[in-house]
């Protein structure tokens, strides 16, 4: 009788009384659906990095806050290490909605939007182990950081942070010490995927092969790579086996912590706020501790892994790779209507 009655109505001129009822109750569940400390929304977040590096201390930072901030009503559950699928599947899991953010590299979201190569440039900042305020303004400036996030917004993901986990820029190796152009050449150099910093080496003189770092970790020991160009604290917190390293400012890693815009935008404004202010927040944390801890990390690498650290390379032997790989950024631009713009911010801030 019920159903038949419904059945009327739907027929009937209160059909539209029928549908203003029905969307009253869709409210009425969106209200009810709004996340609580006892419901809370749930951000599945990946990444590939061991619980001791800190990639993963950069994220339970992330975590606390956005907990401690929005009184519980939303979780970050964090999955370290790959245990939710490889690093390369994760721009992809994001778009399908497999996992909601990731924290990744640039050569990544390289594969998204080509202009995050830029952190695969060479010699663009003049940051050292104690001081990355050239690199950190950079991320900070509307002009660079703002457009790298831009770009990819247009693409579906958001970028709540560009945070360091490191100074990246430790050449390391097994066979030489690297001191000037000529000490690169033929060294077998892995490199995490992209295109620029591959292009380096070869203008350099190595050669360049590239693998995660899954994979590095023992074809370094089985001799099918001599090196690779990482963090100082990676290459102290994961023991990598080497016996050489030079500060050679390849490139960035530009570590974006990414979010689904399809997930971001399904949040209350209240806690995409609360995203968009710890990840304003991360990225200092990042910088903050990498200044504090790299120099101290770098002599703790020669005393107890008993590996031969190099003074920091004069500025003519950096001027001459600089001009070896300027043919780098000159294909980065012809690939990308937006690099020039990128690299002439990174100009513009470049310390006196």
């Amino acid at each position: 009788m019920i159903f038949s009655i419904g059945r009327a109505l739907l027929g009937s001129p209160f059909r539209g009384l029928a549908s203003a009822l029905g969307g009253l109750a869709l409210l009425a569940g969106a209200a009810s659906a709004q996340p609580t400390a006892e419901d809370p929304v749930v951000m599945r977040l990946s990444h590939a990095y061991a619980t001791v590096a800190q990639h993963h201390a950069n994220m339970l930072y992330f975590k606390e806050e956005v907990e401690k901030r929005t009184g519980g009503r939303m979780v970050v559950d964090i999955f370290p290490a790959s245990q939710l699928m490889p690093i390369t599947q994760e721009i992809n899991g994001m778009l399908s909605g497999q996992i909601d953010a990731a924290y990744t590299l640039n050569t990544l979201a390289a594969t998204l939007d080509p202009l995050w190569g830029f952190f695969e440039l060479p010699f663009l900042f003049d940051i050292t182990p104690s001081d990355q305020k050239h690199l950190r303004d950079f991320v900070k400036s509307e002009a660079g950081g703002g457009a790298l996030r831009a770009s990819m917004e247009a693409r579906g993901i958001k970028v709540l942070a560009i945070a360091p986990t490191d100074m990246v820029g430790a050449l390391i190796n097994t066979k030489r010490p690297v001191r000037s152009i000529e000490d690169l050449a033929g060294l077998k150099m892995r490199t995490p995927g992209g295109k620029y910093l591959g292009r380096s080496f070869e203008l350099l003189g190595a050669s360049p092969i590239s693998m995660a770092y899954a994979e590095f970790s023992s074809a370094i020991v089985q001799g099918t790579v001599d090196g690779t160009v990482t963090g100082i604290l990676f290459t102290y917190d994961n023991r990598i086996p080497v016996k050489y390293l030079s500060g050679v400012n390849l490139w960035y890693a530009g570590l974006p912590l990414l979010v689904s815009k399809r997930f971001f935008d399904s949040l209350p404004q209240d806690i995409q706020q609360v995203l968009v202010e710890v990840g304003s927040d991360l990225e200092d944390y990042g910088f903050d501790v990498t200044e504090r801890r790299a120099a101290e990390v770098l002599r703790l690498i020669g005393t107890e892994m008993g590996v031969e650290v190099e003074p920091p390379l004069d500025d003519a032997t950096i001027q001459s790779m600089r001009e070896a790989t300027q043919s780098v950024l000159a294909d980065f631009v012809k690939a990308n209507p937006g690099g020039q713009a990128l690299i002439d911010e990174a100009e513009r801030l470049r310390p006196n």
